[in-house]
């Protein structure tokens, strides 16, 4: 005992904890790892020792993966740890963006990275063609590829490219120069399982083979769901109420500043595509046909499955349309009406309180 001027303290003996430690009869497997009773001793290891090799493969991938969900970059850093990490790590790449500064070291990359599953090559500014049959020699097992706009359709690379890539789901070749409908049909029979499809800005001397290549793509691709059309300025209503027959599993489509289309357009997608939950028709004419024809969105049937309608800048719309919309529309969460001038608020206040779904609405 100890005693102070203002206090007394007890002085107990200490208690010694017993700890434990895990001995490793093999530094390659955790389940060797065997529990004694000893207390811990620390063991002076080399920095030419392996000391995280005891865990498996499956434990540092899900460890990486969790890391990889904050930032692509950890990958980078962890790769230069071992031998061990940098095999983790490479498996666990899944995409790849190829630029001019990387064309040399195009074959190590896709030998290095044999798991990818989406290519871009929308920064690559050499021969699209020979790209394309480089990467025919890589049994790789791609879901995704965006080619760079404003290129000649390759249609000679993706015809090699396509036979030992058959998992292809999504292709993004925007701003496209096409040669004949041909092109366009060398898509269906390259590539039948897409289901993303991104054919924006087209660029095509004669619009009837634009026409007649889509028809026949789509005749022969029924797994469509997600389609982007935009700025192909000569679509027209019956143009899309013909192509919308192919579309039963359409979920999303994106025809914005196809500056032809009316309500018919709408009218037929939400019709002939009965999964359709997302509409982009910005800078479009809907509102025009009523006009002229006696208000001939009265004619539409109700869609329950649309949730988003995009119509931004349609100048010809107007509360007569939009009032409509909460019987056509029940279950719209997002409407995106900005830009269009002749909208009352009295009209907006009325699908608030008709579409109570509403999450998102853009004025």
């Amino acid at each position: 005992m100890k005693t102070g001027d203002d206090h007394t303290f007890n002085s107990l003996p200490m208690k010694r904890k017993r700890t434990y430690s895990l001995e490793y009869s093999s530094t390659e497997n955790l389940a060797s790892a065997k529990l004694t009773g000893s207390p811990m001793k620390r063991k002076n290891i080399t920095p030419s020792q392996e000391t995280y090799s005891y865990l498996p493969d499956e434990c540092w991938e899900s460890i990486f993966k969790l890391m990889n969900d904050y930032s692509r970059h950890h990958l980078n850093s962890l790769s230069l740890v071992s031998k061990q990490f940098l095999s983790i790590t490479n498996s666990l790449r899944f995409s790849l963006t190829l630029k001019n500064s990387t064309h040399p070291f195009l074959p190590r990359l896709l030998k290095r990275f044999t798991n990818l599953t989406s290519l871009d090559l929308s920064h690559y500014g050499y021969e699209l063609d020979e790209l394309l049959r480089k990467i025919y020699n890589f049994p790789l097992k791609l879901s995704s590829l965006k080619l760079p706009e404003g290129r000649a359709f390759p249609a000679n690379g993706l015809r090699t490219f396509s036979q030992t890539i058959k998992t292809l789901t999504s292709l993004t070749c925007c701003s496209h120069v096409f040669g004949d409908n041909n092109d366009l049909s060398l898509v269906a029979d390259c590539f039948p399982l897409l289901k993303k499809l991104n054919l924006g800005h087209p660029q095509f001397n004669n619009h009837t083979n634009f026409i007649n290549g889509f028809h026949s793509l789509l005749s022969n691709c029924q797994y469509i769901q997600y389609l982007d059309l935009n700025h192909t300025y000569f679509l027209n209503d019956q143009h899309v109420a013909e192509f919308s027959l192919f579309l039963a599993a359409l979920v999303s489509i994106n025809l914005n500043g196809c500056w032809r289309l009316t309500e018919s357009a709408l009218f037929s997608l939400v019709t002939n595509c009965p999964s359709l939950s997302d509409i982009k028709m910005e800078c479009t004419t809907i509102g025009k046909e009523s006009i002229e024809h006696d208000n001939s969105l009265t004619d539409f049937e109700v869609s329950p499955q649309l949730k988003s309608l995009s119509l931004a800048d349609c100048q010809h719309l107007r509360d007569e349309n939009i009032v409509l919309f909460p019987f056509m529309f029940p279950n719209l969460e997002v409407l995106d009406l900005s830009y269009s001038k002749d909208i009352s608020k009295e009209i907006i206040r009325h699908v608030l309180r008709c579409c109570s779904k509403i999450k998102y609405l853009n004025l």
